[in-house]
């Protein structure tokens, strides 16, 4: 199901003409190439290869240093409908598609990088203005000249800031030096401090321990502090003036060329990483050679398209023991739209089951009994709509899953007669088919709890376990039809069979013990089971006869195949002790899994709940609510609908598919990637 048939293809051309074929490949795109021990690298395809690695990080730079994003965001895409442009290259080769876009880049990142530098260069003199500023601050009320101090022969002269808790220490340390002190704040005193230059070592010490640095002003600057300061405050201000026009011209670079340099990025990209995986040509002299793997339907396409050269291909089985054999999953357009679930559990391995098909037929009946509403089903399948409409890729599968979704809630509102929590019949003359509300006229709204285990509240909850139920023994059914395939006779007859029987007459014991007053012994009361009819007595005595002997061999199976010499590892005891924890483990479990499926029942009642709360604003008869009626309704729209599926998506990845889906497969790659913003024409 949804996977795949694939051939592998080997591909043997005449070396010189390699680089036709990597080009080739290039337009076939559907070609996954067999990653092993690079042998030979073509020196063609070679120099091209490095050539699109120069060209990749040339563009790669210019992106960055304009600060351009990859891919607009989500948000820009959905809300202001921001659209990424297409660039189309035409070429006959890869040498000449290279050649233009070298052409084309190189004149716009030889800008960039200039511009650039440009504005690193002003960044760094303000940064330094700035810091030069900050030093003779303090000091940019002393207006004496400093020159000279440093050629002092026979004295040593400093100029330092001390703050004045030191400055009484500071002058102890040195008795015989000769002080002169201004104050330059109410911290903090300017001193210029002399002594001899014996004293030299001691003034250098004391200056050391009291964290003291001496005012050194640089040489291109007026040795007299203020006028230091005012020169390094214009220079402050030329170089913002400058950094201010480098960024207003990086900006004009960055709409000039931007879409431009992105393109060209996505090119030399692609073309990157096919030149990479074409490179390894064989260890052949004079003729080139690479193996991948195709989609078998496309093997005509294939070997018409490389007509030329000599083409060898063989269908692949996917339950061989060729480990680099990747999965290609192919399901048809409706199926295809659920993927991105199965893929939360990986790839379908080496002759797995790809359980797409069931995950698009229960996944949106799960999101619909969760969140059943036609109004907020209504909103949300148009919303997705929009971002349908605007997005590709990823985004665009993300929304055509939640349109489903939002279509499955209104259904089921239709079923409930929900519609923002008020009755639908008010609108539509259609009744609900299961009503979960009672609305009686002179009461507040209420949910419908009556006698009768079928009606109401009491039907969905019990509806939720039937399904859970058939939820589960599908994947159960699924690892027995996966054993069947890989012909594990001994695992199916020892566990995985058991296994559902287990399930099953487990299941079916349970009603017997509900109908017989919640009682063990349901094999003596009479009476009709109330959920499916029958006399409870045959029910229980039914579900008994397979239960017992489906948990005996799970207990005792493995150990007498051991014992019989048809499991060749293990001990007799070994196996028995895990036969009975096995047992334990499975009740305990098969007993969780399905409670857990309550939670279709439950979180239809937190929504009609929360609805029901905010519906008492009665905004229909108060025209002041109404504003806040509808941003409530929109938030519990955005938290719950996000709630609901995480809860759909829990009920798949921990409940269904660990009963029967590994997902270890490795992932089919084109050798060509996909291209948001180039396409390319091969002549």
């Amino acid at each position: 199901m949804g996977v795949a048939r694939l051939a592998k293809v080997t591909v043997i051309s005449p070396r010189s003409e390699y680089v036709d074929v990597a080009k080739t490949l290039a337009r076939f795109e559907d070609f996954h190439p067999v990653e092993g021990p690079a042998q030979n690298f073509d020196p063609g395809v070679q120099e091209l290869t490095v050539k699109a690695v120069r060209l990749f990080a040339q563009a790669d730079q210019a992106v960055k240093d304009l600060g351009l994003q990859l891919m607009p965001g989500q948000m820009d895409i959905v809300f202001r409908g921001v659209k990424i442009p297409q660039s189309k290259y035409e070429a006959s080769n890869w040498e000449e598609l290279l050649d233009r876009a070298d052409g084309q880049l190189t004149p716009m990142a030889d800008e960039v990088r200039a511009e650039k530098a440009l504005l690193q260069k002003a960044q760094k003199d303000e940064s330094d203005s700035e810091a030069m500023m900050g030093i003779l601050k303090v000091v940019s009320g002393f207006s004496s000249d400093l020159t000279g101090l440093g050629s002092l022969r026979l004295y040593k002269a400093v100029v330092t800031v001390v703050g004045n808790e030191k400055l009484t220490e500071f002058k102890n340390s040195l008795p015989d030096a000769a002080f002169y002190a201004q104050p330059v704040s109410k911290e903090q005193t300017l001193v210029m401090v002399t002594v001899a230059r014996k004293e030299e070592a001691r003034l250098d010490k004391s200056m050391k321990l009291l964290e003291l640095k001496p005012l050194v002003i640089p040489g291109n600057f007026p040795q007299n502090p203020a006028e230091a300061y005012r020169r390094a405050a214009q220079d402050h201000d030329a170089a913002i003036a400058v950094r201010q026009k480098a960024e207003a011209r990086m900006g004009e670079l960055k709409l000039k060329h931007g879409s431009t340099l992105l393109a060209l990025r996505e090119l030399s990209e692609v073309a990157r990483k096919t030149l990479d995986d074409a490179r390894v040509s064989g260890g052949m002299q004079r003729l080139a050679m690479i193996s991948g793997y195709i989609p078998a339907k496309k093997e005509a396409q294939m070997k018409q398209m490389f007509g030329r050269w000599i083409v060898h291909t063989q269908e692949v089985d996917r339950e061989s023991t060729e480990e680099n054999v990747p999965t290609l999953m192919d399901n048809k357009d409706g199926l295809r739209i659920f993927q991105p679930i199965t893929l939360e559990q990986g790839i379908p391995g080496r002759g797995e089951v790809d359980p797409t098909p069931i995950v698009s037929f229960v996944f949106p009946i799960f999101f619909g009994m969760m969140f059943g509403d036609v109004g907020h089903g209504l909103i949300l399948t148009l919303f997705m709509l929009l971002v349908r409409q605007r997005s590709t890729g990823t985004m665009r599968q993300w929304a055509n899953i939640f349109l489903v979704a939002g279509l499955s809630a209104i259904f089921f509102g239709v079923v409930f007669g929900e519609f923002f929590e008020l009755s639908f019949y008010n609108f539509v003359p259609i009744p609900p088919v299961v009503e979960i509300i009672h609305r009686a006229a002179g009461s507040v709204d209420t949910f419908n709890f009556l006698n009768t285990p079928f009606a109401g509240v009491n039907l969905i909850m019990i509806v939720s376990i039937l399904v859970g139920v058939a939820h589960l023994t599908t994947a159960l059914s699924l690892d027995i039809y996966q054993g069947v395939k890989e012909h594990e006779r001994i695992e199916l007859y020892l566990e995985k069979i058991p296994l559902l029987t287990m399930y099953l007459s487990g299941f079916g014991y349970g009603l017997a013990f509900i109908g017989a007053g919640f009682k063990f012994n349901v094999l003596n009361p009479a009476g009709v089971n109330p959920l499916i009819g029958i006399p409870n007595n045959v029910l229980g005595a039914v579900s008994l006869a397979i239960l017992i002997p489906s948990m005996l061999v799970l207990l005792g199976g493995k150990s007498v195949a051991i014992a019989m010499g048809k499991i060749k590892e293990g001990s007799v005891l070994g196996a028995l002790s895990n036969g009975g924890l096995e047992v334990f483990e499975r009740i305990s479990q098969f007993l969780s899994n399905t409670i857990s499926y309550v939670r279709l029942a439950v979180m239809l009642l937190v929504h009609a709940a929360l609805l029901l709360i905010i519906n008492l604003m009665q905004p229909w008869a108060n025209p002041m609510y109404i504003a806040p009626w509808v941003v409530l309704n929109l938030l519990i729209l955005t938290f719950e609908a996000f709630i609901v599926y995480v809860q759909d998506l829990r009920l798949h990845l921990y409940e269904f598919f660990t009963k029967f889906y590994l997902g270890t497969g490795k992932p089919f790659r084109k050798i060509f990637p996909d291209r948001a913003r180039v396409s390319i024409d091969w002549r």
